[in-house]
């Protein structure tokens, strides 16, 4: 599922960095070291929004580096367990493979999973890494599996 949430985060800018685009740069350093992240509490983190609010830089003792914290919007995805989505890749157990078609693909006979198919599956399992996402799914229940038929058209 995908949410908007609100999150402080700290940005280390150089003093090189300070100048007139300081708010750009504490912009560009945040969306740099958020998006694309898989933060434990959240989920994965799809784009920043925007920057809400920057708190005054501290200086680091040691670096020299200016230290903002700056509170941001962000939509993440966080997948749930017994959640039912649409993704591109699984494989029923029912399926055989088909390598005879022009494009290889898994089919029960009626339908067909292809590379750029669409199907709805279940997650069964969810488990978060530093930088993945790490999911077990099933489609063998009512109403999941392809969703469109084995010669293309709209199911």
């Amino acid at each position: 599922m995908f949410f908007v949430i609100e999150r402080w985060e700290s940005v280390a800018l150089r003093p090189a960095q300070l100048g007139p685009e300081y708010l750009s740069s504490v912009e560009a350093l945040l969306r740099q070291q958020v998006e694309g992240k898989c933060l434990q509490s959240v989920g994965y983190v799809v784009c920043v929004i925007r920057v809400l609010q920057n708190l005054p830089g501290r200086i680091q003792d040691s670096t020299g580096l200016v230290v903002v914290a700056a509170k941001y919007q962000a939509i993440v995805f966080k997948p749930f367990k017994e959640e039912v989505f649409v993704s591109r890749a699984s494989l029923p157990p029912t399926y055989t493979f088909q390598e005879e078609d022009a494009m290889p693909s898994f089919s029960d006979g009626s339908l067909a999973l292809r590379t750029g198919g669409e199907i709805r599956l279940k997650l069964l399992g969810v488990r978060f890494e530093a930088s993945q996402i790490f999911a077990v799914a099933t489609t063998n229940a009512d109403y999941l599996g392809p969703i469109e038929p084995r010669d293309g058209t709209a199911a």
